[in-house]
This record gives C-alpha cells, sequence and structure tokens, in this order.
C-alpha cells in the first residue's frame, strides 16, 4: 500500500475519534476486522525480526487468537506496519511477445498479496498468508484455518529452496523464504501479524495463457516460433531433473511459466517429495505421467470419460509436448549426463540416510525423505530414465502410462500436430484415472494393460 506521512495518520485517527463521539462503531458484518476501520496505510517502517528454525511452529501461522475478533485501539498500533501490502489479482496488463495478457492470480484459500523486498532483483515478492479470518470478497465466508497445513508446505517450500541451491536449479525456481508479515490488508482493515511465505515475483506468463488468452489471441506461427526457436531449451532439460528429483505431481501448464527473453520458471511447486503418499510424479514434463500424456491425446479418453462411446482415440500433438526433455539430449536418452550440479548434489543426498536428509532439508515427514533419498539413489545410481520408470517413488498403476515417443517438430492444421512421422500407442492403464485405485464403475473399464508393465 502506498506509504502515508505521518500527517495524515492523525488526520485519521482524529476522525475516527469524531466518529466515535457521534455513536458510529465499526461494521461486525465480517467477523475478525480490526475496529481500526479507516487505518488502511502503515506509516513507520521497522527491521523485523529474522525468521529463526524455531520459529517456525504453527502458532505463528496464524492470529494469536483466531477465535475471537481483533481490536487495535485508536489506530495506534498500526504505526508498527513493517509491510506494505498490494492485493494480488487479475486488473494489471503486461505485453509480452507482441500480445496483451491479464496478470495472473492462481486460486488459492490463502490470500495473496504483492510487497516490497530486498531479498529479490526486482525488490518485489508475491506473498502468501494463511488463515486470515476475513473472506476475499464481502459476499464470501472465510477460509477455515489450517495453520498446521500452512507450516507443512513452509517446510516443504524451505526444502525446494536448499535444493535449488545446491542444485543449481536457481534459474528455475523463484526464490523462497518465511518471513513475518506485519500489515494492514488495503481496503479491508484487518492487521497481519504472523508468518507467511514470500516468493519471488515471477515476470512472463503462464504457458497455459501463452496458449489460450491474449488480446489478439496469438497466431499459431507466433506461439511455435516461440515454442521452437525461443524457449530456454536447455532449461527444460534441467526443468524435468527439477521434477522428477523432487516428485513433483502438479505441474500442468499454468505452473510453467516463459519470459519474453524465452527463460522458464516453474511455480508452485509445494505438492512435492510423495507428500500425499500417492502420487510420486505428474508433470508434463516427464513422461509416462498423466499430465503430459494428457498431451498426447483427447482428455476424456485419458480420464475414461462415460460419454466418450466407442470413439477411436486420435493422437493430437499439444505444443506442452514441446517441452519433452527427449527433444534437447543426445539420442533422446538423458541417463547420468547431469549437469556438474546437479552430480554432485545427487552424491550428496545419496551419501546421507533417510533421517540425515529429513534433517538436512527440514522436510516435514519422514516419508517425503525416504522419497527424495530414494530418487536421488536412483537418478545417480541407473540415470534419469530408470529412476522415471522404475525408481521409487512410484505412481499407483493405473497413472503409469506408456512412454510415447517424443513429438518434437509441431505445425497447425485443423489442429496441432506433429510435423515428423509420429504414431504413439493410444492404449491406457487398467483402473481408475481420477482416483488412482482400482476400476469401480457398472461401465467396462477401458483400459487395456497394466500400469507399468510395458516399460
Amino acid at each position: 500500500m502506498d506509504l502515508k506521512p505521518t500527517g495524515m495518520l492523525f488526520l485519521y485517527a482524529a476522525l475516527w475519534a469524531l466518529l466515535a463521539l457521534k455513536g458510529a462503531v465499526a461494521q461486525d458484518a465480517i467477523p475478525h476486522v480490526d475496529e481500526c476501520a479507516l487505518c488502511f496505510h502503515c506509516s513507520v517502517d521497522a527491521t523485523p525480526a529474522p525468521v529463526l528454525d524455531s520459529d517456525l511452529v504453527v502458532e505463528n501461522f496464524q492470529p494469536k487468537n483466531v477465535n475471537q475478533k481483533q481490536k487495535l485501539p485508536m489506530c495506534q498500533q498500526c504505526r508498527g506496519c513493517t509491510t506494505h501490502l498490494q492485493l494480488l489479482g487479475h486488473s494489471g496488463q503486461k505485453k509480452l511477445f507482441h500480445t496483451w495478457f491479464r496478470d495472473e492470480a492462481g486460486a488459492s484459500p490463502s490470500w495473496l498479496f504483492v510487497a516490497p523486498t530486498n531479498k529479490t532483483a526486482a525488490r518485489k515478492a508475491v506473498v502468501k498468508v494463511a488463515c486470515i479470518p476475513v473472506g476475499k470478497h464481502a459476499r464470501d465466508k472465510h477460509a477455515v484455518c489450517h495453520a498446521d497445513t500452512a507450516l507443512k508446505y513452509a517446510r516443504i517450500y524451505l526444502a525446494i529452496e536448499k535444493i535449488a541451491e545446491e542444485c543449481g536449479f536457481t534459474d528455475i525456481i523463484p526464490k523462497i523464504w518465511v518471513d513475518w508479515v506485519h500489515a494492514v490488508i488495503p481496503e479491508v482493515g484487518y492487521h497481519i501479524r504472523w508468518l507467511g511465505l514470500w516468493m519471488e515475483m515471477v515476470e512472463g506468463i503462464s504457458l497455459e495463457n501463452l496458449v489460450r488468452l491474449g488480446n489478439p489471441m496469438m497466431h499459431p506461427t507466433d506461439l511455435l516460433d516461440i515454442l521452437h526457436n525461443q524457449v530456454n531449451h536447455t532449461q527444460t532439460v534441467h526443468a524435468a531433473i527439477f521434477d522428477l528429483l523432487t516428485s513433483q505431481n502438479d505441474r500442468h501448464a499454468q505452473n510453467l511459466f516463459i519470459n519474453g527473453d524465452g527463460s522458464i520458471r516453474l511455480i508452485d511447486n509445494e505438492r512435492a517429495f510423495y507428500e500425499n503418499r500417492l502420487l510420486a510424479a505428474d508433470s508434463l514434463l516427464l513422461p509416462s505421467t498423466k499430465k503430459y500424456t494428457i498431451n498426447v491425446m483427447e482428455n476424456a479418453w485419458i480420464h475414461k470419460f462415460a460419454n466418450w462411446g466407442d470413439k477411436v482415440p486420435q493422437s493430437w500433438a499439444n505444443v506442452a509436448l514441446l517441452f519433452d526433455y527427449r527433444c534437447y539430449v543426445q539420442g533422446g536418452v538423458l541417463g547420468k549426463n547431469w549437469p556438474p550440479q546437479v552430480s554432485q548434489c545427487l552424491a550428496h543426498i545419496s551419501s546421507l540416510d533417510p533421517p540425515a536428509v529429513q534433517r538436512h532439508y527440514g522436510l516435514p515427514a519422514p516419508h517425503m525423505a525416504e522419497a527424495l533419498w530414494n530418487r536421488s539413489k536412483a537418478m545417480q545410481e541407473h540415470g534419469f530414465e530408470y529412476a522415471l520408470t522404475q525408481g521409487y517413488p512410484r505412481n499407483p498403476n493405473p497413472w503409469r502410462y506408456k512412454l510415447t515417443p517424443p513429438c518434437c517438430r509441431i505445425k497447425h492444421t485443423d489442429t496441432y500436430r506433429c510435423a515428423h512421422e509420429w504414431q504413439p500407442d493410444t492404449a491406457i492403464p487398467y483402473g481408475d484415472p481420477i482416483t488412482g485405485g482400482p476400476w469401480r464403475h457398472a461401465r467396462p473399464d477401458p483400459g487395456s494393460y497394466e500400469g507399468g508393465s510395458v516399460f
């Protein structure tokens, strides 16, 4: 929020006192909103205390008393604000690749803000704050507070940050840290005074919006030129290594950003390290996973929707297939040809045991450390392709798809299609593609092989 001179603060205080004398009171329609409804701006900067590991406890990710209304007497506590927040939304526009796109803010039960920081080159950060007891819109009920979940994902993000630094992924992973938030929400007046997750603001636009949005819509020829010739394909290979190493299971086209210089960034990386004990990897960057295979053939076929009927599935070529690492490594096989820093990192993680891995990276659960340790050993000892198809952790069989041959050039005719000979097998595995469990529907299972048995 904009910085206001101290005199304005006294003006607000005087106005509030005058309203109080007339019997005016703050509205109670929204729970937990401060009485200090007019004090929207911070006026004093201070240096917050550094966050210690001992601060990473559930209590510090929520208001001190989440069940009672918090009050600020006569706005005086607003002077202690140290963070100037702006709401992160879709209102702005930016020009990228000569096409206009909206700024993006993903759907989240937490509040997202933009705040100044001296920890990034752009001096801006996106701040995610959980447990704010106010709805994002006046008509909305505020979300239930899950401070334990906020702590869990904060620890996962801090582990991601440490791996990025140690393994050489800082060019593709935004900087992430946990820090105190001490500020008033613009236009709401609620005073935040607990820990938030701070992330470097990523420039560019998601692959999803690059393909589907724009005013005017980007011409297919221009889009294909960007993806074939301008995207940094060395980073594409590194991104696939990162997603496999950290067991990313939510890498869809909205979580891969492309900047105007062709560089890429991976965002929303918290669904990692086998955290839900179900998905070992699911990424458009990793062949044999569902999010990759959806780009090969119809989504309705992959998900076995009931209205599919007797149609023969057609192989098409979503442009996301141009992020297949096999197109950019010699012979289409990565093997053990790791970048030097990745090789050193894999050797280090493999030399530890799971408890030591958990301590080193601060992972919130032992099974996450076991997943990272097992993945590192498989990658170091057997190479990328073995770790992807045979290593642990593994996806359930309904989510282990046949390896599709890479499509490294795409053309646009009636739709996007592979520009070279390309005949992927459209068979899909037995089982429920939604839950990852066995098929329990009354209609026949259109699957035809046991997932993972054909590698």
